[in-house]
């Protein structure tokens, strides 16, 4: 070895460090909402009513809305590989639910992975940037959000069978088990790219007002905002809701919620794989954002089964084609670093994952106030149209970042229009 680094994305070891990426955010997206097709049992359980129980999954989101960019600066102080053990170590915690007595209990597990979704989030950004190349960071970054969407589809198929077979809390042990299962593979497999040095590049603190004023952050903020708290509500509540309203078994309504899980793995995909085709940014977010209220209607308004299978897996496509595209846009930012992507992303990720707790919340309370679903799924239905906005008002990062990329290489590179 002459210690020299090599290229960024020639490395072939690279592709274990993706696959040690990708174990990481199955195991993290397995426990993010399982909970939510378990509710009904969590209620007879522990006593508690449709709002509070909503707080499974709202209070990550707010913990994750609050601690996200103070876990990003932590992230870049202690480096990739030690925040990606932390976190997992954290989102791990959710094998204590069976120890859980009470309601308390059970959100402190859930708080606790909060933290280490945070560390994750924070820390693996600045991962694909030192070990893949630029025409990569859509593909990679795509196939870590498809590791989420097949970890959410697995535990919304699998959790009510296993609460059935045994009890809800086994569900959520077995689901965080998975994630210390990657954790000790990436503890054993993460490394820095070879020939770089291990010390982290210190993020300077007075760098942050600043990037929490940039326009292009605050509107990718506010779009991730209204179309992720609005995916975050239906995915939580339409099991229940389609118990309640059309008498679906625990297994049905988990089955009908694992179909718009499977879709968004589709979603997942094209939203890696279509970039790389068509090097634009702003069309992805435009019609997810428009399409997203229509279909989010059609699953909670169509009672026949033909009709709502067939909206559930188009809001489930669009639920997460966005998704790539936001994790890859604050990495084309002018004069972006790994030590500053990831408190980018931390920004954009806490406008949504606040959402992700009001409007849960929301629509449990008024379900609970006005004993129907109808008027909180209305109004968290039209919340996705901010994505379109966001979309119509932010710059274009893809061009940008590929026409530079061809000419530092001198490649003549055919752009293909939306």
């Amino acid at each position: 070895m002459n210690g020299q680094a090599a290229p960024v994305g020639t490395s072939p070891y690279r592709f274990v460090i993706g696959a040690s990426l990708l174990l990481l955010n199955i195991g993290m997206g397995m426990s993010f909402l399982s909970p939510a097709p378990l509710f009904t049992q969590i209620i007879d359980a522990l006593g508690v009513d449709r709002a509070t129980v909503s707080l499974l999954v709202g209070i990550p989101s707010l913990a994750i809305a609050v601690l996200l960019v103070p876990a990003s600066v932590l992230a870049a102080k202690l480096g990739p590989r030690l925040s990606l053990i932390l976190g997992g170590t954290l989102i791990s915690c959710v094998m204590l639910s069976p120890l859980a007595t009470n309601f308390g209990l059970l959100a402190g597990t859930r708080v606790a992975f909060a933290c280490g979704v945070c560390m994750i989030l924070s820390a693996t950004p600045a991962v694909v940037m030192r070990w893949f190349g630029p025409r990569e960071l859509a593909i990679v970054n795509g196939l870590n959000v498809t590791g989420q969407s097949i970890g959410i589809t697995t535990s919304m198929f699998l959790g009510p069978r296993i609460a059935t077979a045994m009890v809800w809390s086994a569900a959520l042990f077995t689901f965080g088990a998975v994630a210390g299962v990657a954790t000790v593979l990436w503890i054993l497999l993460g490394r820095e790219p070879a020939g770089k040095a291990v010390e982290v590049a210190p993020f300077p603190i007075r760098a942050l007002p600043s990037m929490l004023r940039d326009r292009a952050t605050l509107l990718l903020g506010a779009g991730v905002a209204g179309a992720l708290g609005t995916f975050i509500t239906f995915t939580s509540w339409l099991p229940t809701y389609w118990q309640e309203q059309f008498h679906f078994s625990l297994e049905q309504a988990g089955t009908t919620g694992a179909i718009l899980g499977a879709f968004g793995i589709v979603g997942s995909v094209l939203g890696s794989g279509l970039p790389a085709r068509y090097p634009r940014r702003r069309p992805f977010l435009i019609v997810a954002g428009v399409l997203l209220p229509v279909f989010a209607a059609g699953c909670f308004v169509a009672n026949v089964p033909l009709l709502l299978l067939a909206c559930v897996p188009v809001f489930g496509i669009l639920g997460w084609v966005f998704m790539p595209i936001v994790f890859t846009i604050p990495m084309e930012l002018p004069n972006m670093t790994p030590e500053r992507v990831g408190v980018t992303v931390g920004i954009v990720l806490s406008a949504g994952n606040l959402s992700g707790f009001v409007f849960p919340f929301l629509v449990g309370f008024l379900r609970d106030l006005t004993g129907s679903f109808m008027l909180g799924f209305g109004i968290c239905a039209l919340m996705a149209l901010a994505l379109a906005a966001a979309g119509y008002l932010m710059p274009e990062t893809g061009l940008r970042h590929v026409d530079t990329t061809a000419l530092a290489a001198g490649e003549t590179i055919e752009v293909t229009s939306l």
